[in-house]
Parts: C-alpha cells; sequence; structure tokens
C-alpha cells in the first residue's frame, strides 16, 4: 500500500485551506499523550504486546469508522 507523506510546509497548507483534511498521528498513546500539533487525531499503528511492538489490529476499522473514505 502506498504511503502519501507531505513535509511540513504542504501538510500545514493543505489543513488550513482544506477542513476535509484530517492529521493522524500513529503513534503510540502515550506518545500521542507527551505532545503532538493543535487539531492532530490519534489512532496508533502499532501497540504494545508481549514480545514487544506490534500491529494494531483495530487500525485499519478505526480509520474507516473515523474519516470517510
Amino acid at each position: 500500500m502506498p504511503i502519501d507523506t507531505q513535509d511540513p510546509r504542504t501538510a500545514h497548507a493543505a489543513l488550513s485551506a482544506d477542513e476535509t483534511c484530517a492529521l493522524v498521528d500513529v503513534r503510540t498513546v502515550e506518545e500521542f499523550e507527551r505532545g503532538h500539533p493543535a487539531g492532530a487525531v490519534n489512532v496508533p499503528w502499532a501497540l504494545a504486546g508481549d514480545f514487544g511492538m506490534e500491529p494494531n489490529p483495530a487500525f485499519v476499522a478505526e480509520m474507516e469508522r473515523r474519516f470517510d473514505k
């Protein structure tokens, strides 16, 4: 799956110009709570498991629940 990335200035411009844009922070809840950009939404890509970080099995479902395709 291709991942679209933006440099900070381009991302800021898109977020400012289009109210349908969202900044999704995929870090852990703990990392997110230590600090994040205003308006960011936290959907962790990975969660702490018994053997370290493991992919979040609910990531896609949570993204689909929160955002239109």
